[in-house]
């Protein structure tokens, strides 16, 4: 008999005929069991509770039925009750593998996870899938903290069936929590020797390379799984972040948008793509991105705070602050935004409004060493040398031994026209660290037309 609408099993729409009309209903074990299945499959767990204790009334021997009888008790937290039934099945069937899996899952349920690991080892045998049954192991030791079995039940599943989606996701989220990278590497590689074409795991080897830092060679993974599988979104997404880690922006943006369909609407991939176009110096095409972004999310910070800056970039202050504004509601506590709204006051000669917006940051985080150096950077450009000389003395009764602070302490001194200290300061940070220099010169280009800095530069070298 067809299904009613295309979608209603033929004996749902006659147990519900005949249940208005309190009408007795007969049907085998397998009717019974579509039923159930159906109810189960939308949601609708009392009815499949009644079906169910009806069925089992109806056919008292039936294992299946009492199964799923189980299952539902415990869905409905009465896990004590399931186990009592399983006890009584088990009797009945003793060698029914479905037994132990339900146990297991009950005694999950109740979070007994060693006791679901002793039930979910005894269903292994007869299982119709181990690989899973070994998932549901690993799982239960990943409840109990104990990654190493964890992993190591989820290389018995990938062993059995390398393409075990589930199992090479799982192993990824503990390489990943534990950072062991390179362990995580090793296991990837590993699986592809046992399994060449699969996508999943060069995939997670090219993660795994992000992870270290190895960017070409997370490329080349990336490359390999989408030549496995050309239309796997996430090998592209990630083939993307590799390119842009890489600064290769413009084929980063090629990868990000072939990782989307026409109809996606992932907010992160249209601000990446945003980001990308921010770096090549493209402000308004990293606008309508950003501003894309904020529309199919408007709690993306990062994309509020990405529009300012590109209008700072093309000479809008007044239009950037408004949107770093907006992006410092949704993340207060986020010290890179202040400073950013910090500077635009300066910007716009509002100085005590960015002395005030430093100085909250600060009192957030007094531990971040780059707001110090900016706050100092700042009022070194209003000529206000005192005052930062005395916020990179704070600076440094927080950080001992700073020498970033030490190389601005002495371009402060010289450009506050105290060339003396500043060259004491100078040669200190010089002997600790010669490489800090270029970095100090391109944060204080005026210092190139200080003429006592360029001499102490000079006595330097020598």
């Amino acid at each position: 008999m067809e299904e009613l609408n295309n979608h209603t099993p033929w004996q749902v729409a006659k147990y519900e005929e005949m249940a208005k009309t309190n009408d007795s209903v007969y049907f085998d074990v397998d009717d019974f069991e579509e039923v159930i299945d159906h109810y189960v499959i939308r949601g609708q767990y009392k009815e499949a509770f009644d079906v169910t204790s009806y069925a089992v009334a109806l056919h008292p021997g039936s294992v299946p039925l009492m199964l799923k009888k189980a299952q539902l008790l415990a869905t409905f937290n009465k896990e004590n009750d399931a186990l009592s039934l399983l006890a009584r099945v088990e009797r009945l069937e003793p060698t029914n593998y479905d037994i132990y899996l339900t146990r297991g899952a009950i005694y999950s349920q109740m979070q007994n996870y060693q006791k679901a690991i002793e039930e979910y080892n005894k269903a292994v045998a007869g299982a119709d899938d181990p690989d899973y049954v070994y998932c549901n192991i690993a799982i239960e030791y990943e409840n109990l903290g104990n990654f190493d079995k964890t992993l190591e039940y989820l290389d018995k599943a990938l062993k059995v069936n390398p393409d075990n989606d589930l199992a090479i996701y799982e192993a990824a989220y503990c390489f990943d929590l534990l950072s062991l990278t390179d362990e995580g590497i090793t296991f990837f590689q590993n699986l592809i020797d046992r399994n060449p074409y699969s996508t999943e795991a060069w995939f997670n080897l090219g993660v795994s390379y992000i992870n270290a830092g190895m960017y070409e060679k997370a490329l080349e993974a990336l490359e390999y799984s989408i030549a496995i599988d050309n239309d796997h979104e996430h090998s592209w997404f990630h083939k993307g972040y590799a390119l842009s880690l890489l600064d290769r922006h413009q084929e980063a943006i090629g990868a990000y948008e072939a990782s989307m369909s026409e109809e996606d609407t992932d907010a992160m991939k249209l601000y990446y793509i945003g980001e990308c176009h921010e770096k090549l110096e493209d402000y308004q095409n990293a606008i309508t991105f950003y501003t894309r972004c904020s529309k199919v999310d408007p709690q993306i910070a990062d994309a509020w705070i990405g529009i300012g800056v590109c209008e700072i970039e093309l000479g809008n202050i007044n239009k950037a602050l408004k949107f770093l504004k907006h992006g410092i509601t949704m993340d207060t506590e986020n010290i890179s935004y202040l400073c950013l709204l910090a500077n635009t006051y300066f910007l716009l000669n509002e100085f005590e409004l960015a002395k005030e917006t430093y100085q909250t940051a600060l009192e957030k985080d007094p531990a971040d060493e780059e707001t110090w150096l900016e706050y100092a950077e700042a009022l070194s450009g209003m000529k206000e040398f005192d005052h930062a000389q005395k916020i990179l003395s704070n600076a440094m009764d927080l950080h001992p031994g700073k020498n970033t602070i030490l190389y601005a302490m002495a371009a402060i001194l010289f450009l506050g026209k105290k060339p003396d200290q500043g060259m004491f300061c100078l040669e200190e940070a010089f002997t600790n660290d010669e490489q800090g220099l270029e970095t100090l010169i391109k944060r204080f280009p005026k210092l190139k037309e200080n003429n006592n800095f360029m001499d102490a530069l000079e006595n330097l070298s020598v």
